[in-house]
C-alpha cells in the first residue's frame, strides 16, 4: 500500500473520530449536451449537483438539484 494511501485513510479515520464531517465523494458522473451532474455522497446523504460546462471543459453555475422521490403503486 502507497504511503499517500495509508496517509488519505488514516485522516479519514480520524476526521471520523474527531467529530469531524466525513468527507464529500463523487461517486458517479454523468453529461449530456453542456451539463454534467455528479452524484456526492457524505457519510449517510446524497445530493445530486448539476453544472454548465463550458466549450473549454470548465464547469460554472453548479447547484444542487431538488429530487422528488415517488413509490411505485
Amino acid at each position: 500500500m502507497s504511503k499517500w494511501l495509508l496517509s488519505a485513510s488514516a485522516l479519514v479515520v480520524l476526521s471520523g473520530a474527531l467529530g469531524c464531517t466525513p468527507p464529500k465523494v463523487v461517486t458517479q458522473i454523468t453529461s449530456a449536451r453542456d451539463q454534467m451532474k455528479f452524484l456526492v455522497v457524505q457519510g449517510n446523504s446524497q445530493q445530486v449537483v448539476k453544472c454548465q460546462v463550458a466549450a473549454d471543459g470548465a464547469l460554472s453555475a453548479c447547484k444542487p438539484m431538488q429530487l422528488v422521490l415517488q413509490d411505485e403503486e
